[in-house]
């Protein structure tokens, strides 16, 4: 009975250090991905002058505002956003340890069905553009939002130019 029971506390302890070793390496795999986007995250910032860059949790956020890329009521990408684009496709190809989300954005003028597609068209102009520069497709993802999801007021044409936008959410692919 008492060797039955030393075995038992054996076992406990095995499981416990087990258990303990995968959190550990849990620990390490997420403190090296908080490290990679944190890399990605500053190469962005210093590149992508015409954009806002910030890092929340463990993913990055950019977004470009609509009169640096598309003309009012466009989906045409200006030419003079190509170099731009052209650099941020060299970081997110470096970092290829991601999955890219490209959101589309209006304001609130005009017809909700209008907006819808407009904000998807834009989407998949600034997709197809990385794409050109060698992003593969399967790690991007477009998503038109129209006006459902503002960072400004509607009430003001300042507002409204901040709404109409894209965004680009970097997130680290946990299968790598």
């Amino acid at each position: 009975m008492k060797r039955m029971l030393l075995t038992s506390r054996y076992g406990l302890y095995a499981v416990i250090a087990i258990a303990f070793m995968a959190s550990c390496a849990s620990s390490k795999k997420s403190t090296s991905q908080h490290a990679y986007m944190n890399e990605q995250y500053k190469e962005l910032k210093n590149i992508l002058n015409e954009a806002d860059v910030s890092i929340i949790k463990d993913s990055l956020k950019v977004i470009f505002p609509n009169n640096v890329l598309f003309a009012s009521s466009s989906d045409q990408l200006n030419d003079k956003i190509k170099p731009t684009f052209e650099h941020f496709a060299d970081v997110l190809n470096k970092y290829n340890k991601t999955k890219i989300l490209i959101t589309g954005h209006t304001d609130n003028t005009g017809a909700a069905d209008y907006n819808r597609e407009l904000s998807e068209k834009r989407a998949t102009a600034a997709k197809q553009m990385l794409n050109t520069d060698k992003v593969s497709n399967d790690r991007m993802f477009t998503w038109g939002l129209a006006d459902r999801d503002p960072i400004d007021t509607n009430d003001t044409e300042a507002g409204k130019a901040k709404n109409r936008r894209v965004e680009f959410v970097i997130l680290y692919d946990v299968k790598n």
